[in-house]
């Protein structure tokens, strides 16, 4: 016999290396689609135990790639060889769109998140480098942020990292995107001595309608950045205070700090960049 071709009546074989060879896969491959029962040689020989496959055989290995490219895993092929009208059954297209579909929102929401998170380290370093520490007025537009009313410790890093926050995220299933943003009230002494805190994420889905959100926005804002320690935030916002009354602002009794580069990013505490922003009016008269 032959070792790399033989022949019975009319049905030529050929060797595991030379389909290799014509399909552009390795050996490797093709033994491993033996072991799913994927693609099982139709003669393996008792001498040697080359394996050899008809060329009815070796075209299944084309449409193996065509599925694999279109999504289906190798162990959902299993049967294809022997079921010819496995991939002309609907009901499996109809449930690889399905899963096809979760796999695209999770693209998309997890594109969102890093691009998000790369406009924080990139403001955030901006931030840094130039100093930008003075007082502005800003306006933000409305957008809805889900929430969890919290004891405050007065330890920032449990604060922001947050453990039951990340949990309660993952119970509701919802995925979120940008800074941690961390709201007070009662702070008119300035040194954040307060007893509760409101910690807010931006979600990118809500698949439970009932999660409360909360709305931040649609109105002016007296905005500055805070560098370095977060034990020295109080003296920001006591500065922002000072501003306020300098430049006839109306400040109300609450104060969201907006974490852009914090315990997410780095452990080191003089590169983080805290954004300070307080919901105020302009005075007339």
């Amino acid at each position: 016999m032959n070792n790399t071709k033989i022949c019975k009546k009319t049905n030529q074989m050929y060797s595991i290396g030379e389909v290799a060879k014509l399909c552009n896969v390795s050996r490797k491959t093709l033994r491993f689609y033996e072991q799913l029962g994927l693609l099982k040689p139709d003669h393996v020989s008792v001498e040697n135990g080359y394996r050899y496959y008809t060329e009815e055989t070796m075209n299944s290995i084309p449409v193996i790639k065509y599925y694999k490219q279109m999504g289906f895993k190798l162990q959902e092929m299993k049967g294809v060889q022997q079921t010819g009208d496995y991939f002309y059954q609907e009901n499996i297209f109809l449930t690889k769109l399905e899963e096809l579909k979760l796999e695209e929102r999770r693209i998309r929401n997890s594109y969102t998140a890093v691009s998000d998170w790369l406009g924080l380290i990139r403001e955030g370093t901006l931030a840094s480098e130039n100093r930008i520490q003075s007082v502005n007025v800003k306006y933000f537009e409305q957008e809805n942020y889900v929430f969890l009313e919290q004891e405050f410790r007065h330890n920032y890093m449990d604060a922001v990292i947050n453990i039951p926050w990340v949990n309660y995220l993952e119970e509701q299933n919802c995925a979120i995107t940008g800074p941690v943003i961390l709201r007070f009230e009662d702070c008119e002494a300035g040194d954040f001595q307060c007893s509760k805190m409101m910690i807010m994420q931006k979600p990118i889905s809500i698949p439970n309608p009932k999660m409360p959100k909360r709305i931040i926005g649609g109105q002016m804002f007296l905005s500055s950045y805070h560098i370095g320690d977060l034990t020295n935030l109080a003296q920001q916002y006591k500065k922002m205070q000072s501003w306020a009354k300098e430049n006839n602002y109306q400040c109300k009794n609450e104060v969201y700090q907006r974490y852009v580069i914090d315990y997410w990013s780095t452990m080191n505490v003089d590169n983080f960049v805290v954004e300070l922003l307080i919901p105020a009016e302009k005075i007339r008269g």
